[in-house]
């Protein structure tokens, strides 16, 4: 038995309010959604896949990553000026057997989610959960 198989994700509207929350607190970040990422344990093999991408700030947070399991957001770290590739983004959380589904930015104080497409594109939904 796996220690962590009865953990369920969180529900989209807590996800969305801690995403915000994070957001507004944080600067300098990419605030993405790892599908599955519901335990500390499973998150290594994520943290340590994109902690080598171009831009991590890794003096922040660990290895300039910070991953929150019970609302499956992971904050990335950057550098004054850097921005995420993401089809590199989202290579490196599939090689560690997960799936990156989307990425939160704030937006006229709202929050927005870019979902990543199959083809690394990525499709803008405007979220108005205050």
């Amino acid at each position: 038995m796996i220690a962590n198989e009865d953990k369920e994700e969180a529900r989209p509207e807590v996800r969305l309010a801690a995403a915000k929350k994070t957001l507004l607190s944080s600067s300098n970040i990419s605030l993405v959604y790892v599908k599955g990422l519901v335990c500390p344990s499973c998150a290594i093999g994520v943290r340590k896949n994109l902690s080598k991408m171009k831009g991590v700030d890794k003096k922040r947070f660990k290895d300039g990553i910070d991953m929150n399991p019970e609302t499956q957001l992971v904050s990335i770290a950057l550098k004054d000026g850097a921005k995420l590739n993401s089809k590199d983004l989202i290579e490196r959380v599939e090689d560690a057997g997960y799936v990156a589904v989307e990425e939160y930015r704030l937006h006229e104080s709202h929050l927005d989610a870019l979902q990543f497409k199959r083809d690394a594109t990525i499709e803008v939904v405007h979220h108005t959960h205050k």
